[in-house]
């Protein structure tokens, strides 16, 4: 074999071990936990085809695609967010995948049980971090379970907003005292041996229902929008903490 033939063969090497990524997702933050195994399961069914994913708060996401975010599969925690990029960017489809769930997440360290929001009244509990409202869902939801409660204006001075809810576990984890999280993050293996939860009923906030928008119609693309609502992707789902849509 010659030089010139060896090193070819190197380079195809090379060039086909590194997987081309065919589809992005701006996905929300929520999904950090249940989507890489929706993903892996995806692949498996797909060889040769790979999905790149970025997470963020949906308010973020959609602001990024509506400025030309090269995404081609927005998963988004409310509808809303939906509705902004398809006023003035346009989406081939959407479709309702999932409902998330809010809760409130106590760390063991305290020595309390979380059964409901009045716990967060307690004075060992300082700090309440939540994802910020103006941009992400489960920060508009923990606001207004805590108004429909009545305990808002009590705990306003206690809550601390981080980023996003991805992030709002994370906090809580390591130093918050409390947490408005999302149930997938609190049902993760890491959240549960360091802490428990409660979940808010649904009826005390507005419904976290997870909408999916197909942005570019390509084949791989539409192929990981219809693989949302396929059998396998919603088991994931629903053992990572969300309700059926």
């Amino acid at each position: 074999m010659g030089l010139r033939t060896a090193a070819l063969l190197v380079l195809a090497l090379v060039a086909g071990s590194v997987r081309a990524v065919n589809v992005q997702v701006a996905a929300a933050a929520n999904l950090n936990q249940a989507l890489p195994a929706v993903v892996a399961a995806f692949e498996e069914a797909h060889p040769g085809w790979s999905v790149g994913v970025s997470y963020a708060a949906s308010g973020t996401l959609a602001e990024q695609i509506r400025r030309g975010a090269p995404y081609d599969v927005f998963l988004s925690a409310s509808p809303r967010y939906v509705d902004h990029v398809a006023e003035t960017h346009g989406v081939a489809e959407r479709r309702v995948f999932a409902v998330g769930r809010l809760v409130v997440y106590l760390p063991r360290r305290l020595g309390l049980e979380p059964t409901g929001l009045e716990v967060l009244l307690d004075p060992r509990i300082r700090r309440i971090v939540l994802a910020n409202p103006d941009h992400a869902p489960y920060g508009e939801a923990a606001v207004a379970a805590l108004e429909h409660a009545g305990l808002f204006d009590a705990l306003k001075p206690r809550l601390v907003y981080a980023s996003n809810v991805a992030q709002a576990a994370q906090m809580v984890l390591h130093g918050a005292d409390a947490g408005l999280i999302a149930r997938s993050a609190a049902m993760s293996p890491t959240m549960t041996e360091a802490g428990s939860f409660w979940t808010v009923p649904a009826s005390m906030h507005p419904p976290l229902v997870q909408e999916a928008a197909l942005i570019r119609d390509s084949e791989v693309a539409r192929a990981f929008f219809d693989f949302l609502g396929s059998p396998t992707a919603q088991h994931i789902l629903r053992e990572h903490g969300f309700d059926a849509p």
